[in-house]
């Protein structure tokens, strides 16, 4: 009981951390922004800092799409799910099931 509460709110925290990604992004993006000032490229960052942001949650965006485009998704989530204990248990009840019918 105690294992599978643990395991479910991994699970939540897991699909956290994307959104957490995109925020660290920001942040990353607003302290390369602030240090091309101390360069001398004049940036007005609370202007066009959210424009910058969006663009680069659609560049991000761009790159899922071709990703899934391309397979590679589909052919990552074969090779987790191959090595998902679950999985595993549900492919060989199946391969019995399927030998008994032949």
């Amino acid at each position: 009981m105690v294992r599978k509460k643990a395991a479910k709110i991994k699970m939540f925290m897991g699909r956290t951390v994307s959104y957490l990604g995109l925020v660290n992004a920001g942040m990353i993006l607003f302290l390369v922004l602030t240090r091309l000032e101390d360069y001398g490229y004049d940036i007005e960052i609370e202007k066009y800092f959210f424009l910058i942001l969006l663009g680069g949650f659609f560049i991000l965006s761009i790159f899922g799409w071709v990703d899934d485009l391309l397979g590679l998704h589909e052919l990552e989530r074969e090779h987790v799910e191959e090595r998902n204990p679950y999985m595993k248990k549900i492919i060989e009840r199946l391969d019995r099931i399927e030998k008994k019918i032949k």
